[in-house]
């Protein structure tokens, strides 16, 4: 999924000169959602997004869409997810996470009692970043380049030419001949030569705005939406189709359930077009139509039981649409729970020493972003403030105290009041 920074929306609506009420928004603690994934399972319509490190689960049940899961990294190197794939197998839903150093696949078949199927540390020290899928394998894409998964979580095959610096979005095409990999330029490469064999390049005003691509085998196109216009290229890197939209930022293409049609984001609002024609059927303007701070960014869709839906993350909230385009549901951001999340810890790399020695000292489960007072045998020796995770890390002294002797070591959180403390031994 792509990483959208807020400067570049900031563009956008000040060129536009839409309210400035949405910089107050980004400004805010108020969540951004930029990216994410849908799935249909058992007809119900759920949206997925890690665009917060956690990676929160929402289900539609009729004009409402609710939070149903929240799951945390607890990996203390690696503290939050990155990016998100849907899965159905076997009668049951899952969902892979990626979090830099590991690869989740976690059971959501029932969203309450998420339970972990599936967890991998890649041994060749690549940092995960995204996910993809071809030919029904997994694709992780990572420092190392772009890995294929089998079934039983070997790597059957990697391409070093789109990794975590060349990442902006990618795809497989022509049955997984080709690699698309688009950031200032749409670069084509050959699986079989691991070669560039074309090259196009688009319409940015900001090189840092990342968009989705999609691609038609049948049709032999790949579309993407730059801040101009939709285009519709063939796989040598020219222009087949051009439609102009409205707005100067451009960013995800993805195909309808109705393999006639697809949709794109451009800030402003989301629009329906026909493959064949490349003329509208539908449109939304997000930004008129929805509340206060939406920025139409990522599309996700897939088919429930009352039809095609479409998530669109919509900066200020998670917007899903009909297949016309009409306003099913919205799921408004939320300030950022700064409460504590995660259970109370301390941890100590030794449990004695001497007077003026170090102590690296990690602990979990205080608020976020919440200043902590830590103490020795009661003399305060740090001020700190903990991660969006409520964690912390930090190197202390042994102050000088009459020993030997057994003292507390105490952290404090100054808004929430928890306190924590171990023993440690002054030789």
């Amino acid at each position: 999924m792509k990483k959208v920074l807020i400067i570049a929306v900031l563009f956008a609506i000040t060129t536009l000169g839409i309210s400035p009420v949405f910089t107050k928004t980004v400004e805010s603690k108020n969540k951004t959602y930029y990216s994410g994934d849908s799935v249909s399972y058992k007809g119900v319509f759920y949206v997925g997004t890690t665009n917060t490190g956690k990676f929160e689960l929402f289900a539609l049940k009729g004009n409402q869409l609710n939070k149903v899961a929240t799951i945390q990294s607890t990996d203390r190197e690696s503290a939050e997810f990155g990016d998100l794939l849907f899965e159905k197998a076997n009668n049951n839903l899952y969902v892979y996470l990626v979090n830099g150093r590991y690869l989740y696949k976690y059971d959501i078949t029932n969203p309450e009692v998420p339970t972990v199927a599936v967890k991998i540390k890649d041994n060749s020290w690549d940092w995960l970043a995204r996910l993809e899928k071809v030919n029904g394998n997994l694709v992780t894409i990572g420092s190392k380049g772009m890995k294929i998964w089998n079934k039983d979580y070997q790597v059957i095959n990697s391409y070093s030419m789109v990794n975590n610096m060349s990442l902006g979005s990618a795809e497989f095409a022509a049955a997984g001949n080709l690699i698309l990999n688009l950031q200032d330029k749409l670069n084509i490469y050959s699986t079989a030569s691991r070669q560039k064999v074309a090259e196009y390049s688009i319409a940015s005003n900001d090189v840092r705005t990342t968009r989705v691509i999609s691609s038609d085998s049948d049709r032999g196109l790949v579309y993407l939406v730059d801040d101009k216009s939709l285009k519709a290229l063939d796989f040598d890197g020219n222009v087949k189709k051009e439609l102009k939209h409205t707005s100067t930022t451009g960013y995800d293409v993805i195909d309808s359930t109705n393999p006639d049609y697809l949709y794109f984001s451009d800030g402003v609002g989301v629009v329906k077009v026909n493959k064949d024609t490349f003329k509208i059927s539908n449109w939304s303007y997000t930004t008129s139509n929805s509340p206060v701070g939406s920025w139409a960014m990522g599309l996700s869709s897939a088919y429930d039981v009352t039809g095609e839906k479409v998530a669109v993350f919509n900066s200020s909230n998670i917007l899903v649409l009909d297949q016309n385009l009409k306003k099913v549901a919205v799921y408004m951001s939320v300030e950022k729970e700064t409460r504590p999340t995660e259970a109370l810890s301390l941890i100590t790399d030794k449990n004695r020493g001497a007077v003026n020695s170090q102590i690296s000292i990690h602990g979990t489960g205080f608020g976020a972003g919440e200043n902590l007072k830590i103490e020795f045998n009661k003399v305060l020796v740090s001020n700190i403030k903990t991660d969006d995770n409520g964690r912390f890390e930090v190197i202390i002294t042994v102050p000088v105290v009459k020993g030997p002797l057994t003292a507390d070591i105490k952290v404090t959180g100054l808004t929430f009041g928890k306190t924590y403390s171990t023993s440690f031994r002054i030789e």
